[in-house]
């Protein structure tokens, strides 16, 4: 028996908080704030390179920790991440439902987005939740896709369009504009420059020249790219503060 306080759920990976995002997240809390349930956000964290879904490197939009940050702004009851491991990983899809959403969880409300998949080897997607409904008590509400121009916004749509430089488009679809953080970055705030790693999960704008804010102020940036680093070269760079960016400079 649960004791827990019933719970709507949304479920989802939300690498940078676009505007489906968004939309999932607080239809999730206007369903729980109707039912009288706590608001939970799930997202996962694969703690092994060889578990992720894709067989490539992936960059992300946010690191963990600033993803972590972004979900608990909006105030839910809480934000849980869910560690993928090598026990957690080979759930089945209904093991995942009995086990997480349920047994820890007692969700009764679960919201995802129309391209959900989980359990092992993403064998389950939306349908899966629906056809266990009646087994475990819950209710399942499917988020359909936000467009951009007629396409899905999606967080590889996202991903694609930074590694293309996009700034303005991406900026269209994040909730805030797309940003390193200072914590991000290995900085000589002396010689104005940042450096970035290669080997770090986030993602790093192609080679050129950025109009980006950081301090309040506007600034200019140069980003170069060698072997080991993005180098960042700044014509401005305020003391330990975020860099937001605003569009490519022509």
């Amino acid at each position: 028996m649960n004791n827990r306080k019933p719970s709507c759920i949304a479920i989802g990976n939300f690498d940078g908080i676009h505007i489906g995002h968004d939309a999932l997240i607080r239809r999730m809390i206007e369903l729980s704030n109707e039912e009288n349930q706590d608001s939970i956000i799930i997202t996962f964290r694969f703690v092994r390179r060889d578990l992720k879904k894709s067989t490539y490197n992936i960059k992300y939009i946010n690191s963990r920790n600033i993803k972590l940050e972004l979900l608990k702004s909006y105030n839910v009851t809480e934000v849980a991440e869910i560690e993928l491991d090598e026990v957690i990983s080979k759930y089945s899809p209904e093991q995942f439902i009995k086990e997480i959403l349920i047994d820890k969880y007692n969700a009764k409300n679960i919201v995802v987005g129309y391209n959900f998949t989980f359990g092992h080897k993403a064998s389950g997607n939306i349908n899966t939740l629906r056809e266990f409904e009646s087994t475990y008590n819950y209710k399942v509400e499917e988020i359909f896709p936000v467009k951009y121009n007629g396409i899905a916004v999606s967080s590889t749509l996202v991903r694609n369009l930074l590694n293309e430089g996009k700034i303005l488009e991406v900026n269209k679809l994040l909730i805030n504009n797309y940003t390193i953080y200072n914590n991000e970055l290995n900085i000589d705030y002396n010689k104005k420059i940042a450096f970035a790693d290669n080997n770090s999960s986030i993602i790093i704008p192609p080679d050129g020249r950025y109009k980006v804010m950081t301090g309040g102020k506007e600034a200019l940036l140069t980003i170069n790219t060698n072997k080991d680093n993005s180098i960042l070269i700044f014509d401005k760079l305020e003391r330990d503060e975020d860099i937001i960016f605003l569009d490519r400079a022509h």
